[in-house]
């Protein structure tokens, strides 16, 4: 059971990581990586305002890689190193608040500009 938990914290850590690329390759080249910006059938070049959206979505992406990245560190820390129990399940709660947020924004900046 724990070897299942590790390898999800490793995703995770992996996801975020992948998501504050995806978010720099946003906001400087100008690029969408379509696995967190926009649902399968959503084509990038289809953006009506890229500069726009941009601006929009590279912070909000920044902010849900970087908890994804925070809650993968501490929960492999707590289970390889020192118990934190607490800054886990704080850091949990956050991560799927986070997520839930993300998932809205990303919907609502679809819908404006594609």
């Amino acid at each position: 059971m724990d070897t299942m938990w590790s390898f999800m914290d490793i995703l995770i850590l992996a996801c975020g990581v992948y998501a504050l690329y995806s978010a720099y390759v946003l906001k400087a080249q100008g690029k969408i990586v379509q696995t967190f910006l926009l649902a399968k059938d959503t084509k990038p070049e289809s953006c009506k305002d890229l500069p726009a959206y941009a601006s929009e979505m590279s912070p909000r992406l920044s902010a849900m890689g970087g908890v994804m990245v925070a809650y993968g560190v501490v929960s492999l820390i707590n289970t390889y190193l020192v118990e934190v129990n607490s800054l886990y399940w704080v850091l949990m709660i956050v991560m799927f608040g986070c997520l839930v947020w993300y998932a809205i924004m990303a919907k609502r900046a679809s819908a404006k500009y594609f």
